[in-house]
């Protein structure tokens, strides 16, 4: 899509200093230029970071890009250490590339860039059938005649089941729940890169990239035992009955879309000045849209085009109070509800309840919620009903006691897995974590929790984050959840503020 749009305004001043803070963290090299590249075979760029900082920090997860893998650091990063990155390149296009990916680290507000650019003459006879290998040796596995995906036990090397496995890719996401077979085909996936998602109850979640083609025989990947003591490992009995592996169509971006994505990056790209907008055109784009992008925000060109709208207002509600089908998609929310102790203090519970049941008044038989609770484990206390059910989810939205700790991480995890099992296809899907933010979960980290939303976000599930208390830290937190998650960051401190809160964030979501 193209953007025309007229800019104008000042803060010269401003844009100087925004700009000498980007720069007081960067990479070395600035820019990595291959150079003209005969026989391209995806190789590595290899770049450092030092900390300048008299700080820790550390790097925030990125999300799945469909011709860029970048291989960061774990853990953090101490005041004046040099870390290295690494970063593939896929593209099966010749010529001239330019690619720049924003990498955002914690306490720091503004991205570092990672650029790279060359030109590429010819490929390599392997550039489109190796797999690009990051960080680790590949390793060699025994092979079959149909395309699979093994999970394997990392200490004892036991061929698993009862895995969730999602396979983000370039075109449509695939999505198996549960498996009762010990390998996983791949007959409908397509070439490209693709993140892999593996979850098994007891076992830590493990993300992973490999780059699928027609000669690709078999995917192992290698997860390990949870060292929490109350998760249990599931065992689910073998069947001879084929697992079910969904498709997810990704979500098509339409004009508005389209124009609203632009727009932010248009806010970012001259941040501190006044913009003034005159008129907005989309038109077909093609070639690369990294480049093409850029060639709009350099041609910035006035038109007296004005766009026909259709201003005919369409009800929100019905004269039952559901919302109106024809304005509204179908939605598929699963609330996530923290019930630790710090949730009885300033009436909390009461403005979640209250904010909750006037959502429950305005869905539909054929919207979807599902209730999950946290304080000492996670549980489902509503499986995933219809809209129509009610009396049955106000019912248990009124039994929300809050007491115990705060292990929201393991809940945001079965949030997920059950957003994905009731996955709408063009309505909205929705996890809304309620929660005072004091999260202390042991074995979770933040960045897990972040890469956990941007994960789902890639396949159309979107976070809210609705934020109850004072903590600063835990503010800051909920805020950078919901950003990965796509979604909005809700903070309520009055019953006034609770009333419309999550109804109004449900419908701007599911506006078709």
């Amino acid at each position: 899509m193209l953007l025309r749009l007229v800019y104008r305004g000042f803060g010269v001043l401003l844009i100087l200093l925004t700009t000498q803070a980007v720069f007081a963290q960067q990479l070395s090299p600035n820019s990595y230029n291959y150079g003209k590249v005969k026989l391209w075979n995806n190789p590595k760029a290899q770049l450092t970071f030092t900390n300048t900082s008299r700080k820790k920090m550390l790097f925030l997860p990125i999300p799945y890009q469909r011709n860029l893998y970048v291989h960061l650091p774990d853990g953090y990063i101490m005041p004046g250490e040099t870390v290295e990155i690494e970063a593939i390149y896929y593209t099966e296009n010749l010529g001239n590339f330019s690619v720049q990916q924003p990498l955002y680290l914690s306490g720091w507000n503004e991205p570092v860039y990672l650029s790279l650019k060359g030109k590429i003459s010819s490929f390599h006879p392997d550039a489109h059938i190796a797999c690009p290998n990051m960080g680790q040796e590949q390793k060699e596995e025994a092979t079959s005649q149909i395309a699979e995906v093994i999970i394997k036990d990392k200490v004892t090397g036991e061929i698993l089941n009862g895995v969730d496995l999602l396979l983000v890719g370039p075109n449509k996401n695939f999505f198996v729940e549960r498996t009762r077979k010990k390998s996983i085909p791949l007959k409908k996936v397509g070439t490209g890169l693709y993140q892999i998602d593996v979850s098994k109850p007891g076992y830590i979640s493990k993300q992973d990239v490999v780059y699928i083609n027609k000669t690709t025989q078999q995917i192992v990947i290698e997860i390990e035992r949870s060292p929490r003591e109350f998760d249990v490992i599931e065992k689910v009995p073998e069947s001879e009955v084929p697992d079910e592996i969904v498709e997810i169509d990704k979500p098509k971006e339409t004009d508005q879309d389209a124009i609203e994505r632009l727009r932010k990056k248009m806010d970012e790209k001259f941040k501190g000045k006044t913009i003034i907008e005159r008129d907005v055109m989309v038109v077909k784009e093609s070639g690369d849209s990294a480049q093409e992008e850029e060639t709009v925000f350099n041609d910035v060109i006035e038109t007296d085009t004005v766009p026909i709208v259709d201003n005919t207002p369409q009800e929100d509600f019905s004269s039952s109070g559901e919302l109106n089908p024809e304005k509204y998609v179908s939605n598929n929310v699963v609330f996530l509800i923290d019930e630790s102790s710090s949730m009885m203090l300033n009436e909390k519970m009461d403005m979640l309840k209250l904010s909750m049941k006037n959502v429950v008044t305005a869905l539909r038989a054929d919207d979807r919620v599902t209730i999950i609770v946290y304080s000492k484990h996670a549980q489902v206390r509503l499986a995933s009903t219809t809209g129509d059910k009610k009396d049955i989810i106000n019912a248990v939205i009124d039994s929300l006691t809050p007491g115990g700790r705060s292990y929201g991480a393991e809940g945001l995890a079965m949030s997920y897995r059950f957003a994905k099992r009731n996955f709408i296809s063009g309505g909205n899907n929705q996890l809304i974590l309620a929660t005072d933010g004091l999260f202390n979960s042991p074995d979770y980290t933040q960045r897990d929790m972040y890469s956990m939303a941007q994960t789902h976000a890639s396949v159309g599930i979107i976070t809210t984050v609705v934020g109850f208390g004072k903590n600063k830290e835990a503010m800051a937190f909920m805020q950078n959840l919901s950003k990965n998650g796509d979604g909005s960051f809700i903070k309520i401190k009055t019953a006034g503020e609770a009333q419309d809160a999550l109804l109004s964030e449900i419908m701007q979501n599911a506006l078709r």
